[in-house]
């Protein structure tokens, strides 16, 4: 789905719980040390602790954001377009026929854009899940 209120309540919710979940069933106490990384000065604790914590829940966050404006951004283009189109048909000229033309012909390399685009958002989106569970996996 494109849109992001129909994404947006199921993905941050899962994956953090999904992490959160997983670092704790396999590291136990130790979980606590994923938002103060080991080697840090204790006197960077106050800064650190929340930086860390902030880090971790806006990465579902992230990934919603990134896939969902995408994903929009690509729609509205065609949208906008096809409208265009539209109204110069409607328009009844001569002009406005030969420019729907021209419209709907720049939909199709707009598709193809569209369809590469989804295919990296997709990348993206299985990569950076993957080097976030790596890190719930090795605690950094």
């Amino acid at each position: 789905s494109s849109g992001i209120n129909a994404e947006w309540p199921l993905r941050p919710g899962t994956l953090i719980a999904g992490l959160t979940i997983k670092c704790i069933a396999k590291h136990k106490l130790n979980f606590a040390s994923f938002f103060f990384p080991a080697g840090a000065p204790v006197g960077l604790a106050p800064l650190l602790v929340p930086v860390e914590t902030i880090s971790f829940f806006s990465r579902a966050i992230s990934l919603g954001v990134r896939l969902g404006a995408n994903l929009t951004a690509g729609h509205m283009i065609m949208h906008i377009i096809s409208d265009f189109g539209a109204q110069m048909i409607a328009s009844g000229t001569v002009g406005g026929g030969i420019g729907a033309v021209f419209c709907c012909a720049a939909l199709v390399p707009i598709t193809i854009l569209e369809m590469a685009v989804a295919v990296v958002q997709a990348y993206v989106f299985c990569m950076l899940t993957t080097m976030y569970m790596k890190d719930a996996h090795e605690l950094h």
